[in-house]
């Protein structure tokens, strides 16, 4: 199975389409009905299901993350703070952590949040067959209940981006359930979570209503209820929004251009952590020759990608794309478009009229994509390489890249907590992890601190620049808040997390 980094393009975004084009179909839901005082949002795509343990698409944990908290969480600038848990000890071998959890609070349904619900949370998250804790905790062994409010995580080898994932915004891998509350009703169409929304209706691929949850334990939600309707069509969420039936959407760039200039409404672009790259299959000829892939890395211009492809809707990016302490482009080697010094790798690595190759991507995957290979089509001829463009629907592509039976492949991904699987080399898709390389891997797992563990993420990121493996890191992508003027305290952080839907007042 490829790992963690390379498998979320094929698990969430694949199936995200998929999703999208068999939502098409439906109709649109009605607006009107929805509480005067509320928030009504629309979403394009619809859950999948409503347990946070049962899916790995990333639209899924849009609705997650309304319901359910994990004991920690990241801020929107990037801070890790305790959520249902109060604070943690480590061991100094860096194999236990001792979490103690935060007294008084209560799921929705009225039950006590105790160490035994933790306990049940993690040991049904290792039996799901979606496989999301070899995914996020892959060195978890056991966890369990020291007294009611204490649990004990035990791993296997130290791995530092543990909390990270421990403190995912988006919930994945790490919402709390209740034990009686997931034995009791059908977590795939109920939520039972501790967060400031409770649930009070779904209808699928419709509508998921909500109110304020009255006995949070933490800051109350700004409004006491929270509509969010499914609407496929974004030309629909679009008309539903300027007619006031709807408070706040996310266009994608070319219908947010709809919106501009509107008196009633506002326009926010959000620099997100989703990122776009091109992957290389160094198994065959002639990548294998890290010549020809710096020349390769060399002939691609980011910034006429983002402009020519996104329209202001996409950005260069390096390898963590919000961190402030990644190293920027500039300082990645191979990173900035020199199509002369391209030609002269290839004519050293025994190429001087340049050699034809194939690129394989999902065709219309987003507004950009079509567009943004065609750019680099042309950009890889400038310096001699000849692409065959290879344009496939998602299951296709998905499966044709987990061979590897590819040359050069367009892929994505979205945000995640722990940076190190931002630089995860794809098994079982490309050539073997080069020595050099999987040391500042085992290396980064074993930081003692996260100072420590950021300074060989800047390494990896600085190795992987200079190998031309496992990728070419092209952009990453804005997203879009279109929303009534009658609202305040929008921020959409980075992670695209919808938990600032609780500080959003309506006049």
């Amino acid at each position: 199975m490829p790992t963690a980094r390379r498998r979320g393009i094929v698990t969430s975004f694949v199936c995200l389409v998929v999703s999208a084009l068999v939502l098409s179909a439906c109709s649109a839901p009605v607006a009107d009905s929805a509480r005067a005082d509320g928030l009504v949002v629309g979403e394009t795509t619809a859950p999948s299901t409503l347990d946070p343990q049962g899916s790995g698409l990333y639209a899924d944990r849009f609705a997650w993350q309304l319901s359910y908290e994990c004991l920690y969480t990241t801020t929107a600038d990037g801070r890790i703070e305790p959520a249902l848990a109060t604070g943690y000890r480590e061991s100094p071998d860096g194999l236990t952590y001792t979490f103690t959890l935060r007294p008084g609070v209560r799921f929705d349904n009225g039950d006590p949040l105790t160490a035994d619900d933790v306990v049940y949370s993690f040991d049904r998250l290792r039996a799901s067959p979606t496989g999301i804790d070899k995914e996020v905790f892959p060195t978890l062994q056991s966890v369990k209940e020291i007294d009611a409010g204490t649990v004990e995580f035990t791993l296997g080898t130290p791995d530092a981006g543990f909390i990270n994932n421990m403190a995912n915004p988006l919930v994945w891998g790490c919402a709390v359930m209740s034990r009686h509350a997931a034995t009791t009703t059908n977590s795939a169409i109920t939520m039972v979570g501790t967060g400031p929304w409770k649930q009070t209706s779904f209808r699928a691929n419709s509508r998921l209503q909500l109110e304020r949850n009255e006995d949070y334990w933490g800051k109350k939600t700004a409004a006491p209820a929270l509509s969010v309707l499914y609407i496929p069509n974004i030309a629909t969420q679009v008309a539903n929004l300027q007619a006031g039936k709807i408070d706040l959407m996310f266009p994608d760039a070319a219908s947010a251009d709809a919106l501009k200039g509107r008196h009633d409404v506002t326009l926010d672009k959000v620099e997100t952590d989703s990122t776009i790259f091109l992957q290389v299959n160094n198994l065959r000829k002639p990548f294998d020759n890290p010549l020809v892939r710096q020349a390769l890395a060399l002939a691609v211009d980011r910034t006429e990608l983002a402009d020519g492809a996104y329209h202001g809707g996409a950005r260069p990016s390096g390898y963590f794309p919000s961190a402030t302490w990644a190293p920027t482009l500039d300082r990645l080697p191979y990173s900035q478009p020199d199509p002369g010094r391209a030609r002269e790798l290839l004519n050293q690595a025994g190429f001087p009229h340049g050699f034809s190759t194939t690129l394989m991507y999902i065709s219309g995957y987003d507004p950009g994509t079509d567009n943004m290979m065609t750019l680099m089509q042309d950009q890889l001829a400038r310096v001699g390489i000849k692409v065959k463009l290879l344009p496939m629907e998602g299951a296709a592509w998905g499966a044709k890249l987990t061979g590897p039976d590819y040359d050069l492949s367009w892929n994505a991904q979205s945000y995640y907590p722990n940076p190190l699987q931002y630089v995860l080399p794809a098994e079982g898709r490309q050539g073997p992890t080069p020595p050099s390389l999987q040391q500042l891997i085992d290396d980064a797992r074993v930081a003692g601190d996260q100072s420590v563990f950021r300074q060989n993420l800047v390494k990896i990121a600085e190795h992987e620049a200079t190998l031309v493996y496992p990728t070419v890191t092209l952009l990453a992508v804005d997203m879009f808040a279109g929303y009534r003027d009658t609202l305040a305290h929008v921020a959409v952080p980075s992670s695209q997390s919808r938990a600032f839907l609780a500080d959003v007042t309506k006049e």
